[in-house]
């Protein structure tokens, strides 16, 4: 029997399929490319923007084009927040939503048979336990642990609350056992990942943080490095720093999640934070690590933005410097708070703010990459000829999937470095 995967939107969502697929080579299953004919396809939606959604629809629908008699089943964000609108889909047979994923082999195999199949539809906020599913690679050198799923936090403009529900932890033992699974199958780099990071362990017994979950990764021998996923600009306080940089396996970069440089728009999306927070939590992160990488995420042109505020936005991406950014245009996401706010901008309006955001972010990542010349830098290698250093610049050197490779920065060709 063979099977394929297609995956919209974050890490955790590609973090989610790489753990089916396991469950599905684990049961006997071949897994091939999406392209390729399967006798069951699983297609992992994402519901961040209008687009996203448009995405799903359309890969569930090519997987039906393309094998009429296969079993087509629709797991994440957007088959939980649309479930009626994706089961009435032509073809979908399944589906799943963000629970039950560690039993889709059976019931796929349930569905293969006749059999009637009912994955648990639980309500949004009821309570939920962690799903375990096992910690997965993401390349042949670096794997993925997600230790944190859900989300309390109801900004204005997101919708992932209702997909994913209330946040909920990986126990510590739990990590524990998959950080020791991980550095023993061989993988140099782990990368913590989650839907509120910073909120980990909030719902546990002696109330872990993220903090103890990095000491014990930093323990651990063979893991070389340890890089984090998205952070709130607020979990950035002094006990934060401390333990990070006791830990020399952590990365030196820091996704730290902005959305807007205006603290009017930032107000309105619910963010509970101001700019001033975000340059202090970068201050201090500057200050513990040199030549620290900090990235971000933006919505362009959110509701009721005006051209001052796009201003403001821009003139913070400059001021902060960022090593990269990723921009998004302000997406409509029904029933959440920002859908009826009054000030809804034209599409053109926030695709040209979109661009322009992107045109300065690119600027600031190469002129990250230029500050970063003359120095030595440790690499750890891909196999496509360019690997990564701690604080995320791409370089491209000669060496071995799996190497780490020490290289002096000569040149940039784009956002590239060139290592020799």
């Amino acid at each position: 029997m063979r099977v394929a995967f297609c995956t919209l939107g974050c890490k955790v969502n590609h973090y989610e399929t790489q753990a089916m697929s396991e469950l599905f080579r684990n049961a006997g299953y071949e897994v091939v490319p999406f392209e390729e004919q399967a006798d069951i396809y699983v297609v992992n939606t994402c519901t961040v923007t209008q687009i996203s959604d448009k995405k799903s629809r359309q890969m569930l629908s090519r997987a039906h084009t393309q094998a009429p008699d296969a079993l087509i089943v629709a797991v994440g964000c957007y088959a939980e927040t649309a479930r009626e609108t994706v089961e009435r889909l032509d073809g979908v047979s399944m589906v799943i939503g963000t629970e039950g994923r560690k039993d889709i082999v059976t019931l796929c195999e349930r569905a293969l048979k006749g059999q009637a199949v009912a994955p648990a539809y639980p309500a949004p906020f009821e309570r939920r336990e962690f799903e375990n599913l096992s910690a997965v690679q993401d390349s042949r050198t670096r794997a993925v642990l997600k230790i944190q799923d859900g989300c309390n936090s109801f900004c204005t403009y997101c919708a992932i609350p209702f997909a994913r529900g209330a946040l909920r932890s990986r126990p510590l033992e739990n990590c524990e056992a998959e950080l020791r699974a991980l550095a023993k199958a061989g993988y140099r780099e782990v990368v913590l990942t989650g839907i509120q990071l910073s909120a980990y362990g909030i719902d546990l017994a002696g109330k872990p943080d993220l903090c103890d979950v990095i000491r014990l990764a930093a323990s651990i021998p063979g893991i070389d490095r340890i890089r984090l996923g998205s952070l709130e600009p607020r979990s950035i306080d002094q006990r934060f720093v401390d333990t990070t940089k006791a830990c020399p396996s952590l990365c030196r970069q820091f996704h730290l999640s902005l959305q807007s440089g205006s603290d009017s728009v930032l107000k309105r999306m619910n963010r509970r934070y101001t700019t001033d927070d975000y340059r202090t939590a970068v201050s201090m992160l500057r200050e513990a690590f040199p030549h620290v990488a900090i990235t971000t995420d933006l919505i362009a042109g959110f509701v009721g933005e005006t051209e001052e505020e796009h201003r403001e936005t821009v003139a913070f991406v400059r001021e902060i410097g960022f090593a990269r950014i990723h921009v998004f245009p302000y997406s409509k996401r029904n029933g959440t708070k920002a859908a009826s706010m009054p000030g809804h901008l034209p599409k053109k309006v926030k695709e040209e703010r979109c661009k322009e955001l992107i045109r300065v972010g690119t600027a600031c990542e190469e002129a990250f990459v230029d500050a970063m010349l003359g120095q030595r830098v440790t690499v750890l290698m891909e196999d496509d000829g360019t690997g990564y250093t701690d604080n995320y610049v791409r370089v491209r050197c000669e060496g071995a999937p799996g190497e780490m490779k020490e290289v002096l920065l000569t040149a940039r060709e784009g956002v590239l470095a060139i290592g020799g």
